[in-house]
């Protein structure tokens, strides 16, 4: 069912109104089966990322809710996306100075970061090392860096 709907969000990758309604309705679905998600990550995260960088803040915030999500139940085991996930989330961190739920964008980048951190480590380490020296990221340094990973994700 989950690869069905998947499909059909790649086909019309674009619909607002269809990836909107599906970002805000997903999480019971998710959070039922938990594991199996690692099935429908080569599906579920190039949507992920496109949709990241999407003009409204509703569908990057939902976006963000998601992948947090996501992260959370798999723990993202043998995941190939950290580094492009972690890319990603640099490159929405600076475009989030240009949009008006900057601030909530950016707690939830935290968020997954430092989640990303907990359960990756040295491979979270490897794919942060590449923007380290991004001046537009000094806020990030300190989660980057790992000297704050010891905060509580919900």
């Amino acid at each position: 069912m989950l690869s069905e709907m998947l499909s059909h969000l790649e086909r019309h990758p674009r619909n607002k109104e269809r990836h909107i309604s599906w970002l805000k309705h997903i999480e019971q679905l998710f959070n039922v089966v938990g594991l199996v998600l690692l099935a429908h990550f080569r599906l579920l995260f190039p949507l992920f990322f496109q949709w990241m960088h999407a003009d409204d803040d509703e569908t990057i915030l939902l976006v963000l809710e998601r992948v947090h999500t996501v992260t959370k139940l798999t723990w993202i085991r043998n995941m190939p996306y950290i580094e492009r996930l972690v890319d990603e989330l640099a490159t929405l961190y600076k475009e989030a100075a240009l949009k008006i739920a900057r601030k909530e964008i950016r707690e939830h980048i935290l968020q997954i970061l430092i989640l990303l951190q907990q359960c990756k480590g040295q491979q979270f380490e490897a794919a942060c090392d590449k923007h380290k020296d991004d001046p537009n990221l000094t806020a990030l340094k300190p989660y980057l860096s790992g000297r704050n990973a010891t905060v509580v994700v919900q």
